[in-house]
């Protein structure tokens, strides 16, 4: 069997990608390095906007299903965090099914849960206010960065149904405090802009989900209904 890994990703470090990559994914001995690794990707100025390593968080938690003794909720939690902020991908889906029953019971594991749920019935207002419920934003790690890949998620949801919506309504989706920060999302949004006609709206990217479809009427007649018509018309003449 060879250990050899391929070439790594340009944002993996090259001792990261041997542990994935190859059969020392299932050492425990390299948990602790991973975990570190898991942190440094909260840790980073460039959380809101890089992607994140989704399959060095999937082999921390198959390491910790191997590995019960070594599991580590907080570490759990960080990961959860990062494939929550990865929707509409189903990453946080495939990390909840690694996950043991006692390990879904713990509070903090199902405050992301219930985020995860709210984000994914659209309750936008619910999710922003349990984000900033006490508990729930202590335990968010860079919650300000964390906020900012969660908009592209809902400014992307939104765009699938609306082609326009109001300030108020955008402000109130995206959890912003005032139009001023609705403002500055618009200018950093291609394609997001004030309505000209209504200072009060907001138009949206035009997508293939938000366009106006032409209604096709299709009309049945019955065969027979077909010959008198075509009867009428010839005795007509």
């Amino acid at each position: 069997m060879t250990n050899q890994a391929a070439a790594a990703p340009i944002s993996r470090p090259e001792d990261i990608h041997r542990i994935v990559e190859t059969v020392d994914r299932y050492n425990p001995q390299n948990i602790p390095v991973l975990e570190a690794y898991v942190d440094e990707h909260l840790a980073s100025p460039t959380y809101a906007t890089a992607p994140y390593d989704r399959d060095a968080c999937l082999a921390v938690l198959k390491l910790y299903q191997f590995n019960p003794a070594f599991c580590n909720t907080k570490v759990i939690c960080s990961i959860l965090q990062l494939a929550l902020g990865a929707l509409p991908d189903s990453d946080f889906g495939l990390c909840l099914y690694m996950l043991n029953e006692e390990v879904l019971k713990d509070a903090d594991v199902a405050r992301l849960v219930a985020l995860h749920d709210l984000l994914q019935q659209a309750r936008f207002v619910k999710f922003w206010a349990a984000v900033r419920d006490a508990e729930t934003a202590a335990l968010l790690v860079n919650g300000e960065q964390f906020a900012i890949r969660v908009r592209r998620y809902i400014a992307g949801t939104l765009a699938i149904a609306y082609r326009v919506v109001t300030v108020d309504a955008l402000q109130t989706a995206l959890g912003l405090k005032d139009a001023k920060e609705v403002d500055a999302f618009l200018a950093e949004s291609e394609g997001w802009k004030r309505d000209p006609e209504d200072k009060d709206a907001v138009v949206l990217p035009l997508t293939r989900e938000n366009q106006p479809k032409p209604v096709v009427v299709a009309e049945n007649i019955k065969f027979e209904h077909l010959t008198k018509v075509i009867g009428l018309g010839r005795a007509s003449q």
